[in-house]
């Protein structure tokens, strides 16, 4: 184990004379190993299940490598070493608010780049050098030296520094692994002639502007945009920034530019020590992807548009009540339920996806949400007017909840073409949420509608009333299956008492629910995951409104089944889809034109994605009658398949959506 990091990390040596540009983003699927950071031809990568067939970097290779390269390995080195082990276990103010911090991001004005020096006239804007914490990333470590010895760094500090920051986005890398996080890494050691001077007005550009010189670069802030731009762009990363080491005098320790490019740290790092160069250098690369301070003596308030999903500092010390400690609050290692949003983190994702295909478009664009893994729900669609059908970026809502565990949506027949309407189940509690038709398309919410909750709700808009009401099941927190409906004919909208049946199946753990055209205006159609079996259940249409069943109809299930009656068949056959308890996913449908209304017999696909924990499935107006449209969630990636109409009726897939 290298750190205090619970992780083994391995350096392995690359065969290629140079590697090549980190794959973007990295996969996640089972099998690869995931790559944290690349020095040269040297990658130090994470085993998973075993070392893969990696080999160790052997020590008598260093002589023969670069200095990247032997400053990665003996970084790594280091980490390994039961005394730096040690030291990260005392490490010094463990646990305490950055309030000497200050404010860190404010310390230093950045300059504009002049879009009229050489190297820049007639270019457009430089593009974003860090706009969201997912993918490859270049990182500049530049060490300055001065011209006397206290200005000056040993081979050990040196080595230091690496390990330091090699520990702390190795944290980030392996918090959140399907992010696909690579850093590739440009390490400059650069001594100037420039004397100290406390007193300059610039205390930066004093030793910053001549070491860019000495790089070949301009010798002011324009040269630092180069010089990140020129590694991002030798590395073939997505993103780049850099980090300055001095021991010349700063107005502050350490501090960085919001969205980028530079951070800059004193070695010392004031009363924390080098042994917390690490939190604090993760602490300032949150700021470089986006992510505002959270500790009073910052000034921060609980308000503002932050990240990649404009997200609020809602943990902010000065006015959360209820706020925790995290890294870009406290010298600690950990995460508040903000931070990810802020860092840009989407394909982490968790609980059930739900699809349906709206209204909107020509051709009916797909919308998709999915709980994030963190805290919201993610909301991406897909363009079914454009040839290409991109789906957009993920957005985020519903922050504000924290986990979101599972939810169910629907496009109603409020607004035109159609608002959309959710429910999302937040630990025991359900909470509703609608989105206007445009053109804000503005998610409003959260309103509590219920509690006592578990497993995943479905809501759909029913025949029943004027208007169509909405009819709501879930499983009941205490056994059985909790069925609500919404009086949409009545002003007030009010929501019936909570109703609970099926209390003999024991605890449900997932549910899926529809409105056939059997009778009039339409029976509800339910089937329930108890354990591993799927048991159907049907509600008549009135007048007693009598819940039937359950009656089983398959084994072997696992996650949460999705159900459609199809435009396949005279009646409309029904379509249900499930996780297969041995991985994979399960596909089985009744014939609803033969009066005994025989299911199929089970057919299972997509065993390689592994164990899918949760699905949804639509039919669309692609094909004739319609090919079967399915997103599955895999662990925390989300994967698309396509069932065309027939004949072969065969599943395509899966492409990776998030």
């Amino acid at each position: 184990m290298a750190g205090d990091l619970n992780i083994h990390e391995l350096a392995v040596m690359d065969a290629r004379e140079a590697p090549p540009a980190p794959p973007d983003p990295q996969s996640a699927l089972p099998g690869a190993t995931p790559v944290l950071h690349r020095y040269g031809r040297v990658n130090v990568v994470q085993p998973t299940g075993g070392s893969n067939g990696a080999t160790e970097v052997p020590d008598d290779e260093l002589p023969l490598m670069t200095q990247v390269e032997a400053l990665g390995v003996k970084a790594l080195r280091l980490r390994e070493t039961p005394t730096y082990r040690a030291v990260k276990r005392a490490r010094p103010r463990d646990g305490e608010l950055w309030t000497s911090l200050g404010s860190c991001t404010t310390v230093v004005p950045t300059p504009e780049v002049d879009l009229g020096a050489p190297g820049f006239a007639g270019a457009p804007a430089p593009a974003p050098t860090s706009s969201y914490l997912e993918g490859s990333v270049a990182v500049g470590i530049v060490i300055v030296e001065g011209p006397t010895a206290d200005l000056q760094f040993t081979e050990a500090e040196r080595t230091k520094v690496v390990a330091e920051v090699q520990n702390g986005l190795s944290w980030y890398s392996t918090t959140n692994p399907a992010a696909g996080i690579t850093f590739t890494y440009d390490i400059q050691i650069v001594r100037i002639d420039t004397a100290a001077d406390p007193g300059a007005a610039d205390l930066e550009a004093l030793w910053r502007d001549p070491a860019m010189g000495a790089l070949g670069y301009s010798a002011d802030w324009n040269g630092v945009v180069s010089y990140v731009n020129d590694i991002r762009n030798r590395f073939g990363t997505r993103w780049t920034y850099c980090g300055f080491f001095t021991k010349y005098p700063l107005v502050h320790f350490a501090y960085a530019s919001i969205g980028g490019p530079r951070i800059v740290m004193d070695y010392a790092n004031d009363g924390w020590g080098p042994d917390n160069i690490d939190r604090v250098f993760a602490h300032e690369t949150g700021h470089i992807f986006g992510c505002p301070d959270e500790y009073a003596a910052s000034g921060c308030d609980c308000g503002g548009s932050w990240g990649r999903f404009g997200t609020p500092n809602s943990n902010c010390e000065n006015c959360a009540a209820d706020g925790v400690d995290c890294l870009m609050r406290a010298n600690t290692f950990a995460l508040c339920s903000r931070t990810p949003s802020h860092l840009g983190w989407a394909t982490n994702v968790a609980g059930n996806p739900a699809l349906l295909q709206g209204r909107f478009g020509l051709n009916g664009n797909f919308e998709l949400t999915v709980p994030s893994a963190y805290d919201g729900i993610d909301f991406l669609w897909r363009n079914n007017d454009d040839p290409n059908l991109p789906w957009g970026e993920p957005t985020q809502f519903g922050q504000e909840l924290g986990r979101v565990d599972a939810l169910t949506m629907i496009q109603s027949n409020y607004g035109s073409p159609g608002n959309l309407e959710l429910i999302a189940r937040a630990r025991d509690t359900l909470q509703f949420f609608w989105r206007d038709s445009g053109p804000d398309f503005h998610w409003n919410g959260p309103y509590q509608i219920a509690t006592g909750a578990a497993g995943n709700p479905a809501l759909i808009q029913s025949r029943f009333g004027q208007q169509g009401n909405f009819e709501l099941v879930f499983p009941a927190a205490g056994g059985g299956i909790t069925f609500m409906w919404r009086n949409n004919d009545d002003p007030a909208m009010p929501w019936s008492a909570p109703f609970t049946f099926a209390q003999d199946l024991g605890q449900v753990d997932a549910l899926t629910m529809i409105q056939s055209n059997y009778g009039s205006p339409g029976n509800l159609e339910l089937i329930a995951r108890a354990r591993d079996t799927l048991q159907f259940f049907w509600r008549d249409s009135g007048l007693d409104f009598h819940w039937n069943g359950p009656y089983q109809i398959a084994t072997g299930a696992a996650g949460n089944p999705a159900l459609i009656q199809s435009r396949f068949g005279q009646q409309g056959n029904f379509e249900l889809v499930f996780p297969a308890a041995g991985g994979g996913i399960t596909f089985m449908w009744r014939n609803n034109d033969d009066p005994a209304m025989p299911w199929s017999a089970p057919f299972t696909f997509a065993q390689d994605l592994g164990q899918v924990d949760a699905l949804t499935m639509i039919q669309s107006n692609f094909g004739s009658p319609g090919n079967l449209e399915l997103i599955a969630r895999a662990r925390d990636t989300l994967q698309f398949f396509w069932r065309d109409s027939g004949p072969d009726f065969h599943w395509n897939g899966p492409w990776r959506l998030l």
